[in-house]
């Protein structure tokens, strides 16, 4: 039977991307469950809040950037800057790109309609943080981890893995009051973390573009910020239903398919 393991020199950046990743984020959340915890400081919110919760959100990114200059030999693009946009940017990227985000605006509805009205000024406001606060993750999970994973073993599984990595990579958030993490089931944001990862993994395959996956990620985020209301506790949270699971269960089934005939022609040619 034949391995899905390859031998290739790709473990060592999967190695230390991955130790970055964590110790930069898990180091950084850390400090607020602490003083959360001991100190009744760094509150959710509060101005000394968002310095460690930003930094431990740009932990990915960073990670991805020491690792292009550490690896640098083993990337094609002269810079940095160049590894993210890649332009120019093709007009089918564009295409593909807008389809996901009407997708994605039409899922959220189809799933929870929507608590607040839509408002593009709000979106538009928005949009800024949900790239630095979580876009720009896709530079590590998409420019790094991924297609250094499919390198080392077959496309599934290096997908099951990223879309595990990211979901635990998120757990400390369950450990600070206030976060929309906080508000529901680990189970339950693992397994989206399993969906998210094959749609951004595949659109990634599509359109060969890091900055169109950061946008897609920051728009998967301001939409669902469309669905949350304030709970008890004045906690984050959103209406569960049967037709989440269903809109994103679809999701799951036609971006693993689309990314599968995608990875078969690129290993044709």
């Amino acid at each position: 039977m034949k391995s899905i393991f390859r031998n290739d020199g790709s473990f060592k950046q999967i190695g230390f991307f991955t130790l970055y990743a964590f110790s930069i984020s898990w180091l950084s959340w850390l400090i607020i469950i602490i003083g959360n915890t001991y100190f009744h400081s760094l509150l959710y919110g509060t101005p000394l809040f968002w310095i460690p919760y930003a930094i431990g959100s740009l932990g990915p990114a960073i990670s991805a950037y020491i690792i292009y200059y550490q690896f640098k030999e083993d990337f094609v693009e002269q810079s940095f800057v160049q590894h993210i946009f890649r332009l120019p940017i093709k007009t089918k990227a564009w295409l593909i790109f807008s389809l996901f985000l009407v997708w994605r605006l039409f899922m959220i509805w189809i799933s929870f309609g929507f608590i607040k009205p839509i408002s593009i000024l709000s979106f538009l406001i928005n949009l800024p943080f949900a790239i630095v606060l979580g876009g720009v993750e896709e530079l590590g999970w998409r420019g790094i981890l991924q297609p250094k994973l499919e390198k080392v073993i077959t496309y599934l599984p290096s997908l099951l893995i990223v879309g595990m990595v990211w979901s635990l990579w998120h757990l400390p958030l369950w450990f600070i009051h206030g976060t929309v993490q906080s508000g529901f089931p680990f189970w339950l944001y693992f397994v989206s973390g399993l969906v998210l990862t094959a749609s951004f993994t595949t659109l990634y395959k599509y359109t060969n573009n890091l900055f169109l996956c950061i946008l897609s990620h920051a728009w998967f985020n301001s939409c669902i910020g469309l669905a949350l209301h304030a709970g008890n506790n004045s906690i984050l949270e959103m209406n569960l239903n049967w037709k989440v699971f269903v809109v994103f269960a679809i999701e799951f089934l036609v971006a693993i398919a689309l990314g599968y005939v995608r990875t078969v022609k690129a290993n044709r040619r």
